[in-house]
């Protein structure tokens, strides 16, 4: 019985559609179907019907995913661990994340890699979260941060739940508020990205549900040039604390918690398949755990929430 067939039978029984299983595993569609059929002429049953509506089990086929599931992630668990153990390993990792996150965690995971794990060479790129997505769908990336949601597919897990701030001109009247309400951010003329970007989507729909029309002043898709214009004085904009972290250190930009309600952001950290994912990239995802989990404890990553590895 071949080991790898099995657990494509199970990805195919959860997800019930061949075409997301055949992403989620990377392997081509046919492929995933005759490796189906050839489980099922090696059993000598029927395991699914198939329709065009995509998978469904067959009583034999609930009967052996009921019996294989459990051992299988118990199986995986014990791969990973293994993988995980504190042995020196070698490789070239490629991380994305993006531009605000490189400026808060990539420096500390990169010394991190070089004093416990010299033979790993790493390549960090930055980019939004929508392109990170797109090379690591492709397999361009070993490690991806992204800001979530992100497709169910995706061997994703939440890395930490991240405060959104109103960032104000440091002489501005609101500047000088310890928080301010949702419902008070229709007055001010805001600064956000562009109508597509996930941190408009996010703090749109906040807005809809609390039935107050945002006053979007200026549309910038560079966080640079948003802190930028909110320096000159031309408005406010609303940005996770890492975003802004060292003018607000200088004083150049002041920052106010948001209430009733408060808005976050979910990150999340993917790896590559688990059948792909070398040890080297383990390695790093837990160099980036730790180094998240120290900028927290330490006050640096202001109103950041750690999550477990297990959390998704």
């Amino acid at each position: 019985m071949d080991f790898k067939r099995l657990g494509y039978f199970a990805q195919v029984a959860e997800l019930g559609s061949l075409s997301k299983a055949s992403d989620r595993v990377r392997i081509t569609q046919p492929s995933l179907s005759r490796q189906m059929r050839l489980l099922e002429e090696e059993l000598g049953v029927t395991l699914f019907v198939r329709g065009a509506r995509g998978m469904h089990l067959t009583e034999a086929g609930e009967m052996l995913y009921a019996r294989i599931a459990g051992p299988l992630r118990e199986i995986g668990h014990a791969i990973y661990e293994v993988r995980s153990l504190p042995t020196e390993a070698g490789g070239h990792v490629v991380v994305g994340m993006p531009p605000t996150i490189v400026q808060m965690l990539a420096g500390g995971m990169a010394r991190r890699v070089a004093t416990h794990a010299p033979k790993v060479s790493l390549r960090i790129i930055d980019a939004n979260s929508a392109h990170l997505l797109e090379r690591m769908q492709s397999g361009e990336l070993d490690i991806g941060i992204l800001y979530g949601p992100t497709p169910s597919g995706l061997n994703a897990s939440r890395l930490l739940e991240d405060e959104l701030m109103l960032v104000a001109p440091p002489q501005s009247q609101v500047a000088r508020e310890a928080t301010i309400e949702f419902r008070r951010l229709a007055d001010l003329p805001l600064i956000l990205p562009g109508a597509v970007h996930g941190l408009t989507q996010l703090i749109e729909s906040s807005a809809a549900k609390a039935r107050i029309k945002l006053n979007i002043a200026v549309e910038a898709d560079s966080h640079q040039l948003m802190k930028e214009l909110v320096e000159a004085g031309l408005g406010y904009a609303i940005l996770p604390h890492c975003a802004f972290a060292r003018e607000a250190a200088m004083g150049r930009l002041a920052f106010v918690r948001i209430t009733k309600p408060g808005l976050t952001r979910q990150l999340f950290l993917a790896l590559k398949p688990e059948g792909e994912a070398a040890k080297a990239s383990l390695q790093v995802e837990s160099f980036i755990r730790q180094e998240v989990g120290a900028l927290i404890q330490q006050g640096t990553w202001s109103a950041a929430r750690a999550c477990g590895i297990g959390e998704s």
